[in-house]
């Protein structure tokens, strides 16, 4: 979840980035149990009413508009358990390059939702990150277009940036009520069933008593009844609660959902944390998996498909004392690409640690049970890898900062006690977003560069291949490596087409830099190439509510950056600081959308 709510720039500036010689690794591990622990049970699915999200939009567009009360909404942190290590390894990448940021170098783009459209649309309602979550497809008439959604509020585009939908709140498009408390949005289309995808959670109330009064906690999915993205939805929902944890420290939450998919199925991942505070706390990761044709058959009127649900408490990183399995990410196949038989592949890295050079490869075999409300078995490998470190905070370039003036005056204590700005958290060291295509899996993760003073948050990345046989799971490190600079690399996601190729997305700031958003090309045989590009320059230092909140640990920046490829295009999306006319009194963040080829 990690969302924060509370009720011309350097661009001839040096910036230098290294992007390592990619690395081969030849051994492979084959382990069919990594350790692994868990235990299936079947969820219901429950039907939450029917979306137009046309006419959604329309009546959300006729709500108080931020223009006038304009209000941060009360924080929130994402839950994680505790570190069990107190050291960090050294990353050390390989040999420098300059940063490309001309403007004939940059690709097409246009500016994606800023956080003033947000909160208009959400009562005037601040919030600190966007997190955004990247689709794109065909609409009823086989016409591209790209979908964004972020906390709170989604659009869509064609590829020229033309908006074809106002920016509407998520609520509306989940049938909730405008009070809902939503976090980490996805989005996907799928080519096989031709539609398209976006879920949600909401956390529910920490006690189950009085029962008239408890809210449970549920992951929304809202399917699509065709291939138009601006017609009727089904809304569906998970209850995510598990009231019955023989854990006992349950009402609990699934928090930082992702998605994937494959073949047969939609799959999401969750961490379950207790709603309470009751201990242990944290159960470790919830995965869930559904059929996609069913689910697209429900959309349309049929019986609702079963959920298979996996309560994974114990891998080869942890399986008590708060080191449970955390983040493990499921894959998705880009359009054109060739679905994994019959498996779905998820990654996790080690980010219980503070430090390590190991990952695990789960698969989940015999995905086309699900079309008959059957439970795959889900198997795990853990394999070396280069090594990988909690990332430090981001800095960022002087500049403006017209909240930052005002906060000892205007606003100060209990809430906001500095008036300079805290650094940009860059969260863990945790992968989050999976491709699998060609063979191979594509995964990256945030990682800290460097020792003492120079330290710099980095991506780390990994091509790998693997396999299912009888036996077990096998994974081999193919390439791996890491793109770092004198300034910092920031939530890291690799977005490519159907032979491996395609781009590294990400925000950039540091020293010489106002938060911007980035990229590199990145090849299947070599991985990331050429220079670091910037794509969108930030105009202004990151100045929002959350970077004065006092003990809050920094500036809350999006977890994650999206990507997704259509038709051989890649569409990409970063977080920035756009010009300062799309600021209000709150935040100044905005995001980018471009593209490029993924052939």
């Amino acid at each position: 979840m990690r969302r924060a709510l509370f009720s011309v720039v350097l661009v001839g500036a040096l910036f230098t980035a290294i992007v390592s010689g990619s690395s081969a690794v030849g051994a492979s591990t084959t382990n069919s149990s990594a350790q692994l622990t868990y235990a299936t049970s079947s969820e219901k699915l429950q039907n939450l009413g029917t979306v137009n999200l046309s006419a959604a939009s329309a009546a959300a567009s006729a709500s108080p508009s931020a223009s006038s009360n304009n209000h941060p909404l009360p924080v929130d942190s994402e839950s994680r358990p505790t570190l069990n290590s107190t050291s960090a390894t050294t990353v050390s990448p390989g040999a420098l390059s300059s940063v490309d940021s001309s403007p004939s170098a940059r690709l097409p783009g246009f500016e994606g939702i800023s956080g003033p459209q947000q909160a208009a649309v959400n009562g005037g309602g601040d919030l600190e990150p966007p997190d955004q979550g990247t689709c794109a497809g065909a609409d009823a008439k086989g016409n591209p277009l790209v979908g964004e959604i972020i906390n709170n509020a989604l659009t869509l585009y064609t590829p020229s940036g033309t908006s074809v939908l106002p920016v509407t709140p998520t609520y509306a498009l989940f049938n909730q009520p405008s009070t809902a408390f939503l976090s980490d949005p996805r989005c996907a289309y799928d080519a096989t069933t031709q539609r398209w995808f976006f879920t949600e959670f909401v956390v529910g109330t920490a006690t189950v008593k009085p029962k008239k009064d408890f809210v449970p906690s549920t992951e929304f999915i809202a399917v699509s009844e065709s291939s138009d993205p601006l017609g009727n939805y089904q809304v569906f929902g998970i209850d995510t609660t598990d009231k019955s944890n023989a854990v006992g420290d349950c009402p609990c939450y699934g928090d930082f959902d992702q998605i994937g998919f494959d073949q047969y199925g939609m799959y999401i991942t969750t961490n379950e944390f207790s709603t309470g505070g009751t201990a242990p706390g944290f159960n470790g990761t919830v995965m869930y998996a559904v059929s996609k044709q069913g689910l697209a058959a429900a959309a349309d009127g049929s019986k609702l498909p079963k959920v298979a649900r996996y309560a994974i408490t114990g891998d080869a990183f942890g399986s008590s004392g708060g080191s449970q399995p955390y983040h493990v990410s499921p894959a998705s196949t880009p359009s054109g690409g060739v679905y994994a038989l019959n498996t779905e592949y998820f990654v996790e890295s080690n980010s219980n640690a503070l430090s390590d050079n190991h990952l695990i490869v789960y698969a989940l075999t015999g995905t086309n049970l699900l079309a008959s409300n059957g439970t795959p078995l889900l198997q795990a490998t853990e394999i070396q890898s280069e090594a990988y470190s909690f990332p430090p905070n981001a800095t960022q370039a002087a500049g403006p900062l017209p909240l930052g003036n005002v906060i000892g005056t205007d606003l100060g204590p209990p809430y906001f006690n500095t008036t300079t700005p805290q650094g940009i958290q860059t969260d863990f060291n945790a992968v989050q977003e999976v491709t699998y295509t060609a063979g191979d899996l594509y995964a990256e993760l945030d990682t800290a560069t460097g020792s003492g003073s120079s330290m710099t948050s980095a991506a780390g990345w990994f091509k790998i291949a693997p396999s299912t046989t009888s036996s077990g799971v096998n994974a081999q490190i193919v390439r791996q490596g890491y793109v770092a600079s004198s300034q910092n690399i920031m939530y890291p996601d690799i977005v490519v087409g159907p032979q491996g190729n395609g781009y590294l997305v990400f925000s950039v700031s540091g020293s010489a830099e106002y938060p911007s958003a980035a990229y590199t090309n990145f090849n299947a045989t070599s991985g990331p190439t050429g220079k670091v590009s910037i794509e969108a320059a930030g105009n202004a230092p990151e100045d929002g509510f959350t970077c004065y909140i006092t003990g809050y640990g920094g500036c809350r920046w999006g977890d994650y950056s999206g990507g997704a490829v259509w038709n051989g295009h890649a569409y990409l999306m970063a977080e920035y600081i756009p010009p300062s006319s799309q600021r209000d009194f709150y935040t100044n963040w905005g995001t980018f959308v471009w593209s490029g080829s993924a052939s």
